[in-house]
């Protein structure tokens, strides 16, 4: 899922390396760093994927999103490559830390974690950018409701497919994979109408230095109607999130709909090209 600063400034892009934010200072007594920093204002969404909230700086008195999940590998890989990544197109990160406890939303109180658990059953708060509570699939459904002789939608698809090029773009060249790619995981920041790619939870390393720069890697991994082809196997690169991209961009210029036709989408792609997806 996905997250934002109301520090509006600090969504511009830049390019070249970032050194990862500090994490928040340690605290001296035994309160939360989450509850110490952050006032709660709501939460924006919860799942399997962990739980996210719009929460105010209490020093700064700016608006951010804190998503907490338990700290395992794919959160520890998600937060590793936000921390390398600062670009207008994608949800900016701005700091990370651990805690034995869990807030629980509407109770101001905090979980832990049950007796006899290990110590990788603490959870991981990552403090990001504040998106609008908006994703491409929200817009894409609006866009769909409208009448087909809306003239703006293809003017419009054609600045957000820039953006979302833009974004995976600058990804790539980080060395990264992002393998997750759909409209789910693409949000409208607080203004002008910016997209912003989030959910780094798949995230991988795209090591260019192995043969024919294809590495193994884990098979089934992304959301099935939207992965490439090449994602059934282990044998893939970067360019699977183009292949996720050309369908995203499919369904902003053309009606697709959310049941039958979506789902044979991908597999007439497939058809279509043959091994060709593979170049």
């Amino acid at each position: 899922m996905s997250v934002d600063s109301t520090g509006r400034s600090n969504s511009n892009g830049a390019s070249g390396s970032q050194k990862r934010p500090p994490a928040l200072p340690e605290e001296e007594d035994e309160e939360s760093r989450f509850r110490h920093a952050f006032e709660v204002k709501e939460c924006l969404g919860s799942g399997a994927f962990g739980d996210v909230y719009r929460v105010k700086d209490k020093v700064m008195q700016k608006f951010y999103a804190v998503k907490i999940v338990h700290s395992k590998s794919n959160a520890l890989r998600e937060v590793e490559a936000l921390s390398d990544l600062l670009h207008i197109n994608i949800i900016r990160y701005f700091s990370s830390w651990e805690e034995e406890t869990r807030y629980q939303d509407g109770s101001d109180s905090f979980s832990g974690r049950s007796t006899g658990s290990s110590e990788s059953d603490c959870f991981l708060y990552i403090q990001m950018e504040l998106c609008a509570n908006k994703t491409l699939t929200r817009w894409i459904h609006d866009k769909n409701s409208e009448s087909s002789g809306d003239s703006k939608r293809s003017q419009e698809s054609l600045r957000l497919a820039q953006q979302i090029a833009s974004g995976v773009k600058y990804i790539h060249s980080k060395g990264f994979i992002h393998r997750d790619l759909k409209p789910d995981n693409i949000l409208f920041g607080l203004k002008d109408e910016v997209v912003k790619i989030g959910d780094f939870g798949l995230v991988t390393k795209d090591n260019i230095d192995t043969i024919d720069g294809v590495e193994k890697r884990t098979k089934g991994v992304g959301t099935p109607s939207y992965m490439a082809p090449e994602q059934d196997g282990q044998n893939y690169d970067r360019k699977v999130d183009i292949f996720s991209m050309g369908l995203i961009f499919l369904e902003l210029w053309w009606k697709v709909s959310s049941g039958h036709e979506r789902a044979n989408v991908r597999p007439a792609l497939t058809d279509l090209f043959g091994c060709r997806v593979h170049d």
